[in-house]
C-alpha cells in the first residue's frame, strides 16, 4: 500500500500499456477493450463525493490475484492508448480499511518503461469524465514484481479522469523553413534533430513543424508537453522527456523571474502556438542559459528545442 501511494503522489505517476492501439490514436467510438475487467472485488467499491475527495466504501479485506477495474461513471471522448497522457485525481485506500484514504492529483504517461502493470491495466481505455474503481494487487504496484508479495493482498483506488491527451503532437505538418535544424519523428512521435553546418545562429528563431487545432497558448498557462533539448554546438541532448518515458508540465512564464517557468526564448516560441502543435525553437545564449549554462548545457550555448504541446490549462 505504501509503495503504491508513494507512486501516485509523485510528480507524475508513470504508467504503461502493453497493447491496444497505435500511439496517440485514442478511440472515440467505444471500441476499446480495457486490459483489466470488472471483478468480484472491484464491484464492491463505491465512491461518493467530488473528484479527488471521494469517500470510498468496499468489502474488506480486498483480495485479488490480478487488477480489477469497474467504471462507476462513464465519460466521453477518445480512450487512452499507448503513449497517451492522463490527467486527473485519485483516492487510495488500504484494502483492509476503507475508513482511511489518501488523495492525490496525478498525471500519467502510458509508457511501459517505468510504470507498474497494475496502473497500466486499471487506466487502459480511460476517458475524460470517467470515474474508475480499481482493485490492484500489491504485487502489481511495483515494476519489479519479484520483490512484492504474491498473496493477493490488494488496495482500492478511485481515479477521476479530467483529461486524456495524445502522447505526441497530432497537428497537420507544416512546410519546413530554411535555416532551421531538420527534424524527423519516429512512429511513436519521438523526434530526432540534425544540426546544419555553418555559423551558429545568434538570433531567436521558432517555427511550427506541425500545426494543431487546439486552444491558443497564453502566457502563464500550464502546458503538458513532450520536449527534446539539444545543444547546437556539440549536438548533445540535455533534456528529453521521451527518454524518461513521461510527458511533463511546464509553466508558460519567464523562468528567470517565475519559479517553474522556462527560459525566455522558449517562452516566446510557445506563446501564441496552438495545442497539438510541434514547435521548433532555436534559442541563443541571451534568451537561454546565458554565460553561466546549466546541467548539460555549457556556458554560452545556443539551444534547440522540439516541443510537442499536448495540452494547455489556463492558470488558476
Amino acid at each position: 500500500m505504501r509503495k503504491s501511494i508513494a507512486l501516485i503522489l509523485s510528480a507524475g505517476l508513470l504508467a504503461t500499456l502493453s497493447a491496444c492501439a497505435s500511439p496517440g490514436s485514442g478511440l472515440a467510438d467505444g471500441n476499446c477493450t480495457p486490459l483489466a475487467q470488472p471483478g468480484a472485488a472491484s464491484e464492491t467499491v463505491t465512491a461518493a463525493g467530488n473528484p479527488g475527495a471521494a469517500t470510498l466504501d468496499f468489502a474488506t479485506p480486498l483480495k485479488s490475484k490480478s487488477t480489477e477495474r469497474s467504471v462507476l461513471t462513464a465519460g466521453s471522448g477518445p480512450a487512452a492508448q499507448v503513449g497517451d497522457v492522463i490527467w486527473g485525481k485519485a483516492v487510495i485506500a488500504s484494502g483492509t480499511d476503507s475508513s482511511q484514504s489518501q488523495q492525490a492529483p496525478f498525471m500519467i504517461t502510458l509508457d511501459q518503461k517505468v510504470t507498474p502493470a497494475g496502473f497500466i491495466d486499471a487506466l487502459d481505455c480511460a476517458r475524460a469524465g470517467d470515474r474508475i474503481a480499481a482493485v490492484i494487487p500489491t504485487a502489481q504496484t511495483t515494476v519489479d514484481q519479484s520483490t512484492a508479495p504474491a498473496d493477493g493482498t490488494a488496495d482500492a483506488y478511485v481515479f477521476d479522469i479530467t483529461s486524456v491527451y495524445p502522447g505526441a503532437a497530432n497537428g497537420s505538418s507544416e512546410p519546413a523553413e530554411a535555416g532551421f535544424p531538420s527534424v524527423v519523428t519516429a512512429p511513436d512521435g519521438r523526434p530526432g534533430v540534425t544540426i546544419p553546418s555553418g555559423p551558429v545562429p545568434s538570433d531567436l528563431r521558432y517555427t511550427a513543424l506541425k500545426k494543431g487545432s487546439g486552444a491558443v497558448v497564453a502566457e502563464n498557462d500550464v502546458l503538458v508537453v513532450q520536449e527534446l533539448g539539444v545543444v547546437w554546438g556539440d549536438k548533445s541532448v540535455f533534456e528529453s522527456t521521451w527518454d524518461k518515458g513521461a510527458a511533463v508540465q511546464i509553466l508558460a512564464a519567464d523562468g528567470t523571474t517565475t519559479k517553474g517557468g522556462v527560459v525566455p526564448g522558449l517562452l516566446k516560441g510557445l506563446v501564441g502556438q496552438t495545442v497539438g502543435s510541434q514547435v521548433l525553437v532555436v534559442v541563443p545564449p541571451g534568451d537561454g542559459f546565458g554565460d553561466t549554462g546549466t546541467t548539460g548545457v555549457p556556458p554560452g550555448s545556443t539551444l534547440v528545442y522540439v516541443v510537442d504541446i499536448l495540452g494547455s490549462n489556463p492558470a488558476s
